[in-house]
Parts: structure tokens; C-alpha cells; sequence
């Protein structure tokens, strides 16, 4: 039985408890220690058992499924240019002004439609979740796509102007 059930504690008492559990959880280890560490786990091979439940010959594996839209997205190229996009906004929303979190990096010209203008940093703007969701190029691709700068609409898939 727990020895705090059902009395009524104090906040100092709650913040004091919340205070020493960060410190024992958030433990760094020395400079000598991670060398240790680094020179104990050096040259270790997986087990006989393990090397052979990897890529192509795990049971779970599906044939190498990754679209290519989950590989350019988890690219390092596109993470820079995400952290880009940031950087030159200022971590701040474009539409409604709000600095810092939950932000994403939206593509003016929708990622799908446009390949050659997926890096470009021009095609950018940081967008907060909410206003990230008002756009036309927000989740599932639209059936119809109008582009402003040239005016025209067209769909996925189809014939696209350069």
C-alpha cells in the first residue's frame, strides 16, 4: 500500500517530490566515464542469431516498402532545409506572428506537385500547427490546385507548367 494514498499534500511537498525525481533521471556521465563506455562497446559484433534478422531477412520484412516521399522527407537534405526555412523566419509563424512551438515548415508549392522546388528555400514559410491547417496545401493533396503565380489550376498527376 502506498504510503501517501489518500491524504492531501501540499504543492511545496508535490514540487519537492517532482524536483528529486528530475535529478535522478537526468544523470550525465563524465568525459572518462562515455570513453569507458565507448572502449567497452568497440568491435562487438551482433550474435549469430541477431546478424540474421536484419534488412531482407527479418520476418517482418515487406520488400523494402519506404515510399519515396518517407525517404526525401527523413533525408538529411530535407531536415536542412526545414532548419533553414526556421532560421530565416525566425521561428515565427507567418501568419499570425506566434514565435516558438509547435512549428512546421510549409511548402507554398505542394511538396507532390512540385518536386523540383521541394529544397528550394523560396518555396518555404514557418507555420504554426493552426495556421498550417487554413492552408490549401495542408494533409491529403486536394483534388484541384491553384497556382497564384501563374494562374492556373490544375490536378495531381496531371500536366504541370514549369
Amino acid at each position: 500500500m502506498h504510503a501517501l494514498k489518500g491524504t492531501k499534500q501540499t504543492i511545496e511537498h508535490i514540487q519537492k517530490r517532482v524536483a528529486t525525481r528530475k535529478k535522478k533521471n537526468s544523470y550525465i556521465k563524465s568525459e572518462k566515464t562515455r570513453k569507458k563506455m565507448s572502449l567497452l562497446l568497440k568491435g562487438r559484433h551482433l550474435s549469430p542469431v541477431t546478424q540474421f534478422k536484419k534488412g531482407n531477412l527479418h520476418y517482418n520484412w515487406k520488400g523494402g516498402i519506404s515510399t519515396i516521399n518517407q525517404r526525401i522527407r527523413s533525408s538529411s537534405e530535407y531536415k536542412l532545409w526545414r532548419e533553414a526555412v526556421f532560421k530565416r523566419d525566425n521561428y515565427t509563424c507567418r501568419f499570425c506572428g506566434q514565435r516558438g512551438g509547435i512549428l512546421q515548415a510549409d511548402h507554398i508549392k505542394p511538396f507532390s506537385l512540385f518536386p523540383e522546388l521541394r529544397f528550394a528555400l523560396d518555396n518555404g514559410r514557418t507555420l504554426c500547427e493552426d495556421c498550417h491547417r487554413q492552408t490549401n496545401t495542408w494533409g491529403r493533396p486536394k483534388k484541384m490546385y491553384y497556382d497564384t503565380s501563374t494562374n492556373k489550376k490544375f490536378q495531381q498527376g496531371a500536366y504541370r507548367p514549369h
